[in-house]
């Protein structure tokens, strides 16, 4: 990752804000939330702007809640477990687990001294990721891609730990994939049987990305331009949604787990189809579209911040997320 973002980080901080006259030029892209959805931005600021047919049940507990106030907030949304929790601050499934009992919770919650969202689990069997912009001034979709979750299946002998490291699509990924699994590695799957060690759709969690850009049609391109009018944050963002089934998504029938602003990467560059080159063509065509959007924004009047507001949410994102990682007293 490192490696493949170090030409992006040079681009977007340097050549981009030459070309702009402003180093925090992306903020402009959407002005509504901090840093344009860079850093810094808060879910639960952003998912109380999706309307509730399109939305997972949501909660936002406080860091200074203690764990009666924890357990009053559950009873009054009368919450049912499973729930997926994850921090209000933070991406990549930075801390983002499924939760299947109250003392599960109890111990997320004592652990991380954050504020955090508890949401209803979404089961559904397809997740897609869809990017958005109107970079050319009118509504458009510029990327699917279908997120499948890592399945392990069981040989009878061979224990959770074993199965994993024989894994193709956990090779490169498998010391992440062991951390979060690490209270499970020990079990013997039965011959044939299917397990899902890890209920999050990210590709540094096992799951493999697939390009779906054929599924786009009229009926997906005004749905998502009507939820994106009615949420009225974004000029640039990617959707992450689970839906039933490809006839349910064809017809605008999802569940939006997040929207990211401009941190929200084109996906389907994961895609084995995609060689280096290619990935980056396409980091880069995404970023132009930020930058149009920046610099048209900033020509009728959006203010970005300066350096040293800039900078002071990047730092807080940083601290954010690393005080996430203390125990709450």
């Amino acid at each position: 990752m490192e490696f493949l973002y170090f030409p992006l980080t040079f681009y977007v901080f340097f050549i981009g804000s030459l070309k702009t006259g402003r180093l925090f030029y992306f903020a402009a892209a959407n002005p509504k939330i901090p840093l344009g959805g860079f850093a810094n931005d808060s879910k639960y600021s952003i998912i109380k702007n999706i309307p509730t047919d399109f939305k997972p049940k949501t909660l936002l507990i406080l860091k200074n809640d203690n764990s009666e106030n924890l357990r009053n907030k559950i009873k009054s949304e009368d919450f049912r477990f499973p729930l997926f929790v994850k921090p209000d601050i933070g991406e990549g499934g930075f801390l983002a687990n499924k939760i299947n009992s109250w003392d599960e919770l109890l111990n997320y919650h004592l652990k991380h001294a954050m504020d955090y969202l508890v949401q209803e689990f979404i089961n559904y069997p397809l997740e897609l990721s869809i990017l958005i912009h109107n970079a050319e001034g009118a509504f458009k979709i510029s990327s699917i891609t279908e997120r499948k979750h890592l399945f392990i299946t069981g040989d009878g002998y061979s224990n959770l730990e074993k199965l994993l490291r024989m894994d193709k699509s956990a090779k490169f990924r498998i010391n992440s994939i062991l951390n979060r699994c690490e209270s499970q590695l020990n079990t013997v799957l039965e011959k044939g049987q299917t397990y899902q060690p890890i209920s999050i759709g990210n590709w540094d969690y096992g799951a493999t990305y697939y390009e779906r850009t054929e599924l786009l049609n009229k009926i997906i391109l005004n749905s998502f331009e009507n939820l994106n009018t009615k949420i009225n944050l974004f000029n640039y963002a990617r959707y992450d949604i689970m839906c039933n089934s490809i006839e349910d998504f064809l017809q605008g029938k999802m569940i939006i787990l997040e929207i990211n602003g401009v941190k929200g990467e084109p996906i389907h560059i994961y895609d084995m189809k995609y060689n280096l080159y290619q990935a980056y063509k396409e980091i880069f065509k995404h970023w132009g579209f930020i930058m149009k959007i920046s610099k048209r924004n900033i020509r009728e009047g959006v203010v970005c911040p300066n350096f040293i507001k800039g900078f002071d949410m990047l730092r807080n994102h940083y601290i954010t997320k690393k005080a996430s990682l203390i125990k709450r007293n």
